[in-house]
């Protein structure tokens, strides 16, 4: 069997993109305006003026995107394992509870991935529900640092169960909340069995509880430590692997994540490519870094604890990066570090979104996305060509 994507596919997902993100922006200087219409002050302010129906309607046009939405190579390399799940007794490639989806559900592709990343869209609406983060700017920033990601990792399910777990503990603790304490620690426990590499994050997000780890300091010494990490990453990783796994079958997937013989020979395209993605995401970490821990402005515990684990992933992937390693590893530590950092964007941001910096950081992020986009409009010969090579 033959697996393609349409030139028009992928054009409608480009123009869904674009929808998404004018209504988000569009909603946002409605509630603007409202707020500088009337003199109150607060959060509640925003929340007041903000219908439910906008929560549902970007709810269901978040879904549906990662429904249909083709954004990366995984949206086909998914579908051909889904087709090898469904005629085999037994689980390929996939965990165990993906494969239970795909024989408990009517055999269509489009309805697994409506219930897998599905799910997950309504996790992250939760997770903003729960922040009590302004839901139009959220979105907004959303379509422009995470969506062409979202539907395209099977870790995402994960991730966003991970997330919103982490959220519960830290709302539990300051609202003195018994039931939000115990959702989250089961949520961080079942977060495990929708992909195997969300214990490895949770070992990375607990490491950050430790006193002095979310400090100017703990980076300096990181960074003074970098050349003499690099060198040892593999064998570390290889330990790192037999400690923390909790079966023979998730340390043999790792082990071989690592030995694979995959890599990338980087070319001008290449690098070019690699600076337009990463570029914005590195000006909105560092305004992050400089405003929490330079200029001790006032953040949450749960906005410091987000901006570190993005630090310790980007650590990682930058570990990893050209090293003698599977070059999947980089960029999907990289990708996983994409989640926290928006979330903790949508939270802290708001507060900034006037600043000069700010403005110039969401317009490269509207540049890559743009690159991104005529970048798989222009490869999707190969894109196919791949997906059946798989």
């Amino acid at each position: 069997m033959q697996y393609s994507v349409s030139f028009t596919h992928e054009v409608l997902t480009v123009i869904a993109w674009i929808v998404m993100l004018l209504l988000g922006y569009r909603e946002m200087l409605k509630y603007d305006k409202l707020y500088e219409e009337f003199d109150y002050e607060g959060e509640e302010a925003y929340f007041f003026y903000k219908p439910r129906s906008f929560w549902y309607r970007m709810l269901i046009f978040t879904m549906l995107f990662c429904t249909f939405g083709c954004v990366g190579g995984d949206f086909l390399h998914n579908q051909v394992i889904y087709d090898l799940n469904v005629q085999s007794d037994h689980p390929i490639h996939f965990e165990n509870v993906y494969v239970l989806l795909i024989k408990g559900l009517p055999t269509n592709y489009y309805l697994w991935r409506f219930c897998v990343w599905g799910l997950a869209a309504f996790l992250l609406f939760k997770i903003l529900d729960e922040i009590k983060s302004d839901l139009d700017f959220s979105f907004f920033v959303f379509t422009l640092m995470l969506l062409n990601h979202f539907p395209n990792l099977r870790q995402t399910l994960g991730f966003m169960m991970m997330f919103y777990g982490y959220v519960l503990l830290f709302r539990s603790a300051e609202d003195a909340m018994a039931q939000k304490l115990v959702m989250g620690i089961i949520l961080l426990i079942i977060s495990t069995f929708f992909h195997s590499t969300i214990f490895v994050f949770i070992i990375i997000s607990l490491l950050l509880f430790i006193p002095g780890t979310k400090s100017l300091a703990m980076i300096i010494v990181s960074i003074i430590a970098f050349p003499f990490l690099y060198d040892m990453t593999k064998e570390l990783s290889t330990q790192f692997i037999g400690m923390v796994s909790n079966n023979d079958m998730m340390q043999e997937k790792a082990t071989k994540y690592i030995e694979s013989s995959f890599r990338v020979e980087l070319n001008i395209r290449g690098f070019l490519k690699i600076i337009i993605n990463r570029l914005p995401v590195l000006m909105l970490f560092f305004y992050g870094i400089k405003k929490i821990l330079i200029e001790k402005v006032e953040a949450s515990y749960m906005e410091k604890h987000l901006l570190m684990l993005t630090y310790m992933l980007f650590y990682i992937s930058c570990l990893f990066f050209n090293n003698n390693v599977s070059a999947y590893l980089s960029q999907r530590f990289w990708d996983a570090a994409c989640y926290p950092l928006t979330i903790f964007a949508m939270i802290f941001l708001r507060n900034y979104s006037g600043s000069l910096y700010v403005k110039i950081t969401l317009y490269a992020f509207l540049v890559s996305n743009i690159f991104n986009m005529a970048y798989s409009l222009y490869t999707i010969d190969n894109f196919n060509a791949n997906a059946n090579s798989f």
